[in-house]
C-alpha cells in the first residue's frame, strides 16, 4: 500500500506540475477535487450501504466543513498557488516538511506518541527531502507569499491527518471522502470562479483535469486515507517523502532529464533511511479499522 501511494502521489505532481504552467491553478484545485468527488460518490451511492454511510457522513457537518477546508481546499489552495511564485522545487521542499510537523502537532495537541526513533526518522527524512529540493531551487524565486501559503498548506494538511482518524474513522474512506471533497469544492468554487471566467481551461487542459481527479486522485485519497486509518498520520507523511525522488527517477527512466547526480542519490539514500525509521517495525495499527462499511 505505501509503494502504491507513492507512486500515485508522483502521478499527481506530475500531471498538476504540467497543468498549471498553462491554467489557472485555482482552476485545477477546483476542477480536479469537482471530478474526484463525483467518480467517489458515483461508487459509494453504488450500493445501499455506501449510501447509509454516506448519510452518516454528511450528518456531522461541522467535522465536515473544518476538514474540506484543512485538508483539500486549503492544502490544494496553498500549494498549486505558491508553485507559480515559487517553482515546484521550493514547494516540495516546504511540503517536505510535513512528517516533522506531523510529529510535532500530534505530541502536541493529540497525544501521539511517536518515540525517538520515529522523530528522528522523520527529521532524517525532512532534511534530505528538503536538501533535494534545494539543489533545484532559484534564489530567484523567493517569494514571501507563495512561502506563507506553502507553509499554511503544509500545516493545515498535518493537522487535517490526527482530525481524520480521531474524528471519522469509524466510517470507510469510500464514505467520507466524497462528503468532504463535495466541502471542499463549495470552498474553492467562490475562490477559482474569476479565473474560471477570465481564463477558462483549453479542451485539453479540461480533458487533462477530468484524467487528473478521476484516475489519480481518486485513488490516490482512498490509498492515503486507508493507510492514516491503518498506520497513523506521521507514518503516512513519511512515506509521501518518497514522492519527489520518484518523480526524479521516473522522468530519468522516461528520458526527459539526465541521470541524477551523486548529490541527488546520497539524498535519496539518507531520506529512504528516514523514512525507513519511522515504518520498520510500526506495524502496530493507530486505529483499528471500523467493521461498518467495509
Amino acid at each position: 500500500m505505501p509503494v502504491v501511494l507513492v507512486l500515485l502521489l508522483a502521478g499527481t505532481w506530475l500531471l498538476s506540475g504540467a497543468l498549471v504552467t498553462g491554467t489557472e491553478p485555482l482552476t485545477v484545485a477546483v476542477g480536479r477535487t469537482a471530478v474526484c468527488c463525483l467518480v467517489l460518490t458515483a461508487v459509494a451511492a453504488s450500493s445501499a450501504s455506501g449510501r447509509a454511510d454516506l448519510r452518516r457522513a454528511a450528518a456531522r457537518p461541522g467535522t465536515v466543513w473544518l476538514l474540506g477546508l484543512l485538508g483539500f481546499a486549503g492544502y490544494a489552495a496553498g500549494t498549486l498557488l505558491a508553485i507559480p511564485r515559487i517553482g515546484t522545487s521550493l514547494t516540495n521542499l516546504v511540503v517536505a516538511l510535513m512528517p516533522c510537523a506531523s510529529v510535532a502537532f500530534g505530541a502536541l495537541f493529540f497525544r501521539e506518541r511517536s518515540g525517538p526513533r520515529k522523530a528522528a526518522g522523520a527529521l532524517l527524512a525532512c532534511v534530505a527531502a528538503a536538501g533535494y529540493a534545494a539543489l533545484g531551487a532559484d534564489a530567484g524565486d523567493l517569494d514571501a507569499v507563495g512561502l506563507l501559503l506553502v507553509a499554511a498548506a503544509t500545516v493545515a494538511f498535518a493537522v487535517y491527518g490526527f482530525l481524520y482518524r480521531d474524528r471519522l474513522s469509524g466510517l470507510p474512506p469510500l464514505a467520507v471522502l466524497p462528503v468532504l471533497l463535495a466541502a471542499a469544492t463549495c470552498l474553492l468554487l467562490p475562490m477559482s470562479l474569476p479565473a474560471l471566467i477570465a481564463h477558462p481551461p483549453t479542451p485539453t487542459a479540461a480533458g487533462g483535469i477530468v484524467l487528473l481527479g478521476a484516475a489519480v486522485y481518486a485513488p490516490a485519497y482512498l490509498v492515503q486515507h486507508r493507510l492514516i486509518l491503518l498506520r497513523g498520520p506521521v507514518f503516512t507523511a513519511a512515506v509521501q517523502l518518497a514522492v519527489p525522488f520518484t518523480v526524479r527517477l521516473g522522468d530519468w527512466a522516461l528520458g526527459g532529464e539526465s541521470a541524477p547526480s551523486p548529490a541527488e542519490l546520497l539524498l535519496l539514500t539518507v531520506c529512504c533511511a528516514g523514512i525507513a525509521l519511522v515504518t520498520v517495525g510500526t506495524g502496530n495499527r493507530s486505529v483499528e479499522p471500523a467493521p461498518s462499511g467495509r
